[in-house]
């Protein structure tokens, strides 16, 4: 049996912990861990449809991953666009530091990531949504989705965290993650 919400490693210790609003990097992070979960698994299920056909369980599998990217994706990306970016780019908008616009154009890169790999996941979601036996397109683009996936978290992980951790200070992450649970319809601790 696929165990699509079994998440291993480090995302594992992530929710045990429990990310909150109260820490808006750790469950950016948290995000990243989930979407690089589930973009693998969807590979992983679309290999095991390819060989038994879509079963009810691949089907059941197929649909949380899709809830997954149709529902949490989206307010991850809204989440970094509307609340980490911005909080980045107030940190010298006139562009005093050299790295400051190298952290923009990271950024914009990001931005443009973000609208492409949702274009690329319509088309996806398409295809799971109607139980598409075309193996071939099906794999090729879970498997392009999953490499984008990948690597855009580990930018962003390995580059953007790591600067906002260093430059923004307590206070405005307790704003940000305050704003982030507001946008979500979520009360956060004050």
């Amino acid at each position: 049996m696929l165990q699509i919400n079994s998440l291993k490693g480090s995302a594992e210790k992530n929710n045990a912990k429990g990310a909150t609003f109260e820490e808006p990097l750790e469950l950016l992070l948290s995000c990243h861990e989930k979407i690089m979960h589930y973009s693998s698994a969807l590979c992983t299920v679309i290999e095991a449809i390819k060989t038994q056909g879509w079963t009810e369980q691949h089907s059941t599998s197929i649909e949380q991953i899709r809830r997954y990217f149709n529902i949490a994706s989206p307010e991850h990306h809204l989440d970094e666009e509307q609340h980490l970016f911005p909080a980045i780019i107030a940190l010298d908008s006139d562009f005093k530091q050299p790295q400051s616009m190298t952290m923009v154009t990271l950024i914009n890169r990001l931005i443009k990531e973000h609208v492409e790999s949702d274009g690329l996941w319509e088309e996806l979601d398409q295809l799971l949504e109607e139980r598409s036996n075309d193996m071939v397109q099906l794999e090729a683009r879970a498997q392009q989705f999953k490499e984008e996936m990948h690597q855009h978290a580990k930018i962003e992980n390995e580059e953007v965290f790591p600067y906002a951790k260093a430059h923004i200070s307590v206070a405005e992450f307790k704003k940000m993650g305050q704003a982030i649970a507001q946008r979500r319809g979520v009360k956060a601790q004050p």
